[in-house]
């Protein structure tokens, strides 16, 4: 009896196809075409006050922070936000935050991680997360290996078992037949 690989590393693996995903994906020219990168530029009323910081603080949501938590490997305080992110409501928004509260859980387990902490200092955002979801994988890959190692003893142990019920029955059954 063989057990099964861990749901967990269903969300990881998704996870870190995600992630690969959104860092290598770059514009098509092809797609897109020449873009006027003077129309993407608003313009701004210089008569008025403009509070910018209001602006960047709106877009940026919980999931984002929860995201930059983990970056910073401050997984108590990424699973706050993303707590935050999946009051949100919608049903993307708390698979999302589902997503982020396992991810972080694993990360705040791993013991890999103090391996990774001389790399990160020079790298950024987008960079530390990948090595973050490689450590989850090494995680993972070291319960999938321990796991393996109970099955396998517990294997070991039902058969002797068998064999002892068998040989209680050969012996009971020969007592009976004795008797008569």
């Amino acid at each position: 009896m063989k057990l099964s690989h861990p749901p967990n590393a269903y969300l990881l693996a998704f996870l870190v196809a995600l992630l690969a995903g959104c860092a290598v994906q770059t514009p098509s020219e092809g797609i897109v075409g020449s873009i006027d990168d003077s129309a993407m530029v608003p313009t701004v009323d210089t008569e008025q006050d403009c509070d910018c910081d209001a602006l960047v603080s709106e877009a940026v949501s919980d999931f984002d922070r929860g995201v930059r938590a983990l970056a910073d490997r401050e997984y108590g305080v990424a699973r706050i936000h993303f707590e935050r992110h999946r009051e949100g409501g919608s049903a993307e928004m708390m698979r999302e935050a589902e997503v982020g509260i396992a991810f972080a859980a694993l990360m705040a387990e791993a013991e890999s991680l103090a391996e990774a902490d001389g790399i990160l200092e020079a790298l950024d955002e987008r960079a530390e997360i990948m090595i973050l979801a490689l450590a989850a994988v090494q995680a993972l890959e070291g319960r999938i290996e321990s796991l393996d190692a109970i099955n396998a003893a517990l294997t070991d142990d039902l058969e002797k078992r068998d064999e002892a019920i068998k040989r209680l029955r050969e012996l009971t059954l020969g007592q009976q037949e004795a008797g008569r």
